[in-house]
């Protein structure tokens, strides 16, 4: 049985912007979470035996104030995998209500040809279960002139796209940074 390579994708420069605060966001909290506790855990660790004994009291009276349950301190402590799961859904959930629900395909009436800017073949390593790629193309949005991404997903297209060849794109007369590209 032929399979059909799929020609058509979808790019969002709005879900782009979220995707990318989301992942400085989690790259900043992966390097201050650690760091804080390090500090706090050696300078617990050197600290005189009556200081540590006056810093536990002091903590022992300020939990025993705030009306905060453990589970929600333990919450707490995992912030970073919280903030990734929502952030993942926040796009997912853009992207979705804007394809499918506020910018519906049949909307998009205009066609115009723009060229490749550029071409990127992004290795993703990961240590369970390989390699994994996203091929990516950059092109000028034709209402807004930005540039937008656009993950081709199948190596077949990426390969069959060249830098500078112009590609098919459906967009709306605003400059609403949304599209459909199709690659011939």
């Amino acid at each position: 049985m032929n399979t059909i390579p799929k020609t058509e994708f979808y790019a969002d420069r709005a879900v782009d912007q979220i995707d990318t605060f989301i992942k400085i966001t989690y790259k900043v909290i992966w390097w201050i979470w650690p760091t804080v506790f390090w500090i706090c855990f050696f300078c617990l660790w050197f600290l005189p035996k009556d200081m540590l004994k006056v810093l536990q009291d002091m903590g022992s009276r300020l939990l025993a104030i705030l009306p905060v349950p453990d589970t929600i301190l333990y919450t707490f402590a995992l912030l970073p995998f919280w903030l990734w799961l929502i952030g993942e859904l926040l796009s997912s959930v853009v992207k979705i209500v804007r394809k499918y629900m506020v910018y519906p395909k049949s909307d998009f009436t205009e066609t115009a040809m723009v060229t490749v800017e550029k071409k990127e073949l992004v290795v993703h390593h990961s240590s369970k279960s390989g390699t994994s790629r996203s091929y990516l193309i950059w092109i000028k949005h034709p209402v807004s002139q930005t540039f937008m991404k656009v993950d081709v997903e199948l190596s077949e297209t990426f390969d069959k796209i060249k830098e500078g060849n112009p590609v098919r794109v459906k967009h709306l007369l605003t400059p609403t940074n949304i599209i459909y590209l199709t690659v011939e």
